[in-house]
């Protein structure tokens, strides 16, 4: 995959090429897969590319890296609410895995709303069991002052049930743990 940097270039060239060629119509398709993890829609527009590119690059500038890869993708036309009278609503635009999966939590009968899931979506939903020894082994380094990003970079190769971990779930780890300390802090 490409750097920021990179594809920044690269749709600048694009964009000033007059009439795009089959692989460079190719190549934006892929692009917009790439920076804004949704697919490329075709339209009877003829400025559909110049479009697209322009999207990716005004999204490139505002946030200054590519969107994140979601596990859990809408079905199109889809919009959640998490609770009736809630102003909160969400579509892929705005849906992030937590908010995911706090809906199926919820609501495990929409799954049908979901055109994406992550593999072990059950899982993640039915109250997470958290492994005590890499939960205790990480309290402890939140005690002693150690960083987020070194011990991830430090557990990263650990287990928990013969699956290697994941950083998303290092960082629920390390959530659960700040919250035992800081309830650990409380109670002295």
């Amino acid at each position: 995959m490409m750097e920021v940097t990179e594809v920044i270039e690269r749709l600048k060239e694009l964009g000033g090429v007059t009439s795009l060629s089959f692989s460079e119509k190719a190549e934006v398709e892929g692009l917009y897969h790439d920076v804004l993890d949704k697919t490329f829609v075709r339209t009877s527009c003829n400025d559909c590319y110049r479009d697209a590119i322009i999207e990716m690059s005004v999204y490139l500038k505002k946030h200054g890296k590519m969107k994140e890869k979601r596990a859990y993708k809408l079905k199109s036309g889809v919009l959640l609410q998490m609770e009736f009278g809630s102003p909160d609503f969400y579509t892929n635009e705005n849906l992030t895995d937590k908010v995911a999966e706090e809906y199926l939590k919820k609501y495990p009968d929409n799954v049908g709303y979901f055109a994406e899931l992550a593999e072990d979506w059950e899982e993640r939903i039915i109250g997470k069991a958290f492994d005590e020894k890499l939960l205790e082994e990480i309290v402890q380094a939140k005690k002693d002052g150690i960083s987020d990003e070194s011990i991830i970079n430090e557990l990263a190769s650990s287990r928990v049930n013969g699956k290697r971990v994941t950083k998303t779930l290092l960082k629920e780890y390390i959530e659960e743990a700040e919250r035992i300390v800081k309830e650990t802090k409380d109670e002295e």
